[in-house]
């Protein structure tokens, strides 16, 4: 990923340091800043393949940060920059539906390992480079519409890497609701857990019958 660059926006000095330690290791061009505003500025300038930010900052939550991101013309150039959440109180995201639509891919909890956070990050970059040149997301009346801006893509760009990873989606969902015993899971977790699996079934389901080549997972 050598070629890719991260934005860390953190106002906790030694999660900067951390972060920096973890991307470089990793091969990513690493940049950081401490408040909301202040890394948006700084993406607006060094265009970053990803964005991943401490959900409460102390000038802006990051809902506020992606709402901003996603309506404001100054972040024009910007808008499809994918967003990861990092949050010890996910329960505390406002708006988790928005912050999808806006450009949220993945929160991930504290703590977290390094290998799971730059999984993610690589994960998230490689699907967003797939799709980039043909899908941009645009503000019309404060709400986000998708607007194709080339040619679709071609099926078998798109339909293996989207059955595959929401079989993978499917399997952990399934895994860690059969273990939640073990994974001390909250009531509300369990719901998501089994939402999610609900959902990458369907979805699952779904591709496979658009799929222009049947393959088995």
């Amino acid at each position: 990923m050598s070629d890719y660059k991260v934005l860390l926006i953190d106002d906790n000095i030694d999660m900067l340091v951390i972060g920096e330690r973890i991307f470089t290791r990793a091969g990513f061009d690493f940049m950081s800043a401490r408040r909301g505003q202040d890394g948006l500025e700084k993406a607006k300038i060094e265009k970053p393949d990803t964005i991943v930010l401490e959900y409460l900052l102390p000038d802006l939550n990051g809902t506020e940060f992606l709402r901003n991101l996603a309506t404001f013309s100054e972040y024009e150039e910007i808008r499809n920059t994918p967003v990861v959440f990092l949050t010890a109180r996910p329960n505390f995201i406002e708006n988790l539906d928005g912050c999808f639509r806006w450009g949220l891919r993945a929160f991930l909890d504290k703590p977290f390992g390094h290998r799971e956070l730059v999984n993610i990050v690589e994960n998230i970059i490689r699907m967003n480079k797939i799709k980039e040149p043909y899908e941009s997301r645009q503000p019309v009346n404060g709400n986000i519409r998708r607007v194709k801006i080339a040619r679709p893509l071609d099926d078998s760009e798109w339909f293996d890497d989207l059955k595959l990873a929401t079989g993978a989606i499917e399997a952990l969902c399934y895994e860690l609701y059969s273990n939640e015993q073990d994974n001390n899971l909250s009531e509300q977790q369990k719901m998501d857990i089994h939402a999610i699996y609900s959902s990458s079934k369907r979805l699952r389901a779904l591709i496979e019958q658009k799929s222009p080549v049947a393959i088995s997972l």
